[in-house]
């Protein structure tokens, strides 16, 4: 197993989750099946060296792949999408309740030709918006400043006026976009919510803490499996590498909430401000979303596809979530 994670996130929840599930998968067999975890960085390249059979599972999180595979981003990190409880459903549907595979683990094989099949095994729940240099009072503060952010998500701030890290044509780690952020060649750096962001030592470098992550709401990290491999392993090994993948996902997440909200009395302490995104950054951020998924559907009609399905089930699950929800 290769994975994005390197040794210089190693003070964050999220670090472990890839080592737990090789742990738990060795535990539950008395140590028969064996996964070895290499930390090796890579982003992209895990995707397309899982579907390719060079490695046999790779950890990463899909909004760092290329536009090509932009529709899997439904299955990790949507702007203005769905909640965490909703997510995790959204994570388990199939259109067929006799489906052997999930609606997303499908989209891989079935739609985009990648001899993958993926397993939600890691989730940071709800996240902020990130640290800032200075006060956001306009749109027109954001102009051609420099952000550190994923996904699709960066590129809503593109539309926003805002530069992102990936526009600069080299890969930047999470310590160099701090240290940039530092001396003032990043405006803003994100990562994922109080806990994290605390170890990192994000609130050494800015003095302004942003919520909420509006462009990632809800994110998931999978484990990406080959499908010859896969196929390879025992009945019983399957259920058992599943059973490991979603216990890490709940475990990880949970532990996000409860450290996040001892984190979060941290914060005034440590000479931070927190504010919230005025109305204005809001509502153009997803008026913005709104024009980029309706677009990208229309170019392409898996694209298409996949986002009639989410917004059908995010319409529908949210009339849900409505009801139960106590102010």
């Amino acid at each position: 197993m290769h994975t994005f994670l390197t040794d210089n996130v190693n003070k964050t929840i999220l670090y472990n989750a890839p080592q737990q599930v090789c742990d738990r998968v060795r535990e539950m067999t008395q140590g028969r099946f064996d996964i070895t975890l290499k930390r090796t960085g890579e982003t992209e390249e895990i995707l397309r060296k899982v579907s390719a059979g060079d490695i046999q599972c790779g950890y990463s999180g899909v909004y760092y792949n290329t536009p090509k595979y932009r529709t899997l981003f439904f299955g990790c990190a949507i702007p203005f999408g769905l909640s965490p409880q909703e997510q995790t459903a959204w994570l388990h549907y199939k259109k067929n309740p006799n489906d052997e595979l999930t609606f997303i683990q499908s989209i891989y094989k079935e739609k985009l030709n990648l001899n993958v099949i993926p397993f939600p095994a890691g989730s940071t729940g709800g996240q902020m918006g990130g640290w800032f240099k200075r006060k956001i009072n306009s749109l027109d503060d954001l102009q051609n400043k420099v952000m550190r952010v994923p996904g699709l998500g960066a590129e809503v701030w593109q539309k926003l006026g805002m530069t992102t890290h990936d526009q600069l044509g080299q890969p930047i780690s999470i310590d160099e976009a701090i240290k940039r952020l530092k001396d003032g060649r990043f405006f803003a750096v994100e990562w994922t919510s109080p806990y994290d962001d605390i170890q990192l030592g994000l609130n050494e470098a800015a003095k302004f803490y942003y919520y909420p992550g509006w462009w990632e709401p809800s994110t998931t990290f999978d484990v990406q499996v080959n499908i010859d491999y896969w196929n390879k392993l025992p009945d019983s090994y399957q259920e058992i590498f599943k059973l490991a993948c979603h216990e890490t996902y709940i475990s990880i997440w949970t532990e996000y909430d409860s450290k996040n909200s001892l984190a979060l009395k941290e914060i005034p302490k440590k000479g931070v401000e927190m504010i919230r995104f005025n109305n204005d950054v809001l509502k153009a951020a997803e008026e913005q979303t709104k024009v980029l998924l309706d677009l990208y559907a229309q170019q392409d009609q898996v694209f298409k596809e996949v986002y009639d399905e989410w917004r059908n089930f995010k319409d529908r699950i949210r009339e849900w979530s409505k009801l139960t929800k106590i102010e």
